[in-house]
């Protein structure tokens, strides 16, 4: 579902990805919380300053959410 990020700006693609692979690579759940928390509010920041729509932030903010998610996961069952 990387696609949500690919097409976006430059700068925030690049950013979106850093905080995409940090989440991916947290080595506890605490580390994959905060780097969710830093997901959304990265997203907020881009809402508020109207950088996407409304729409898109709401596509984003799923996307990080759900890797988030498949994270702990991961984490939950020790891989």
């Amino acid at each position: 579902m990387k696609e949500v990020i690919n097409d976006l700006p430059g700068p925030i693609k690049r950013q979106a990805y850093r905080i995409l692979r940090e989440i991916e690579l947290a080595g506890s759940m605490i580390l994959a919380v905060k780097g969710g928390a830093k997901a959304q509010g990265f997203v907020l920041g881009i809402d508020c300053c109207d950088g996407l729509t409304s729409e898109r932030c709401e596509e984003l903010a799923s996307h990080f959410d759900s890797v988030v998610e498949q994270r702990l996961r991961s984490l939950t069952l020790g891989l």
